[in-house]
């Protein structure tokens, strides 16, 4: 069951371990020339560990940081990505923080977007997702704005 109250550890305190969520294919880069896209995970990533660890490359390894893990994380540890099925990605809308959720295994469900919802409201940072390959935002209204005046153009959300 996935806590309603924010837990806010130090990135000290949290480890990547065996998730290996941003390697699995879940999220598009390249390292050392091997491309990672949706479907097609990292070419570099052994049984629950990265096998160049040491030597891995700053874009995109190093400079990306999961919501989960991020210093004063506002997300509880049962957002694990590994465990939820579902990373958050730090972003930015505007000069505000902003999330997207991406699946790793599965689409947001109701029980995590409530949660969502909530943290937003509270915390102002609008975050996006998909379900079912459709594209959606929730923020405060002049997100919704934006987001709308792009879906018009024709452009994406993210």
């Amino acid at each position: 069951m996935i806590q309603l109250t924010p837990a806010v550890p130090s990135k000290a305190e949290r480890e990547c371990g065996t998730c290996t969520a941003c390697c699995d294919g879940w999220v598009e880069g390249t390292i050392y020339g091997h491309e990672m896209k949706p479907g097609v995970p990292c070419h570099f990533r052994g049984e629950g560990c990265c096998t160049i660890y040491e030597r891995r490359p700053q874009e995109p390894c190093r400079r990306f940081v999961c919501g989960w893990l991020m210093p004063a994380s506002p997300f509880p540890e049962d957002f694990r990505p590994d465990r939820l099925g579902v990373m958050i990605v730090a972003s930015r809308w505007r000069d505000r923080p902003a999330f997207i959720l991406r699946s790793a295994g599965r689409d947001p469900d109701e029980q995590l977007l409530t949660w969502m919802r909530a943290f937003s409201v509270q915390s102002g940072a609008p975050f996006f997702y998909e379900q079912a390959g459709e594209r959606f935002g929730f923020g405060p209204p002049e997100f919704q704005h934006e987001m709308l005046a792009k879906l018009e153009a024709g452009e994406r959300l993210w």
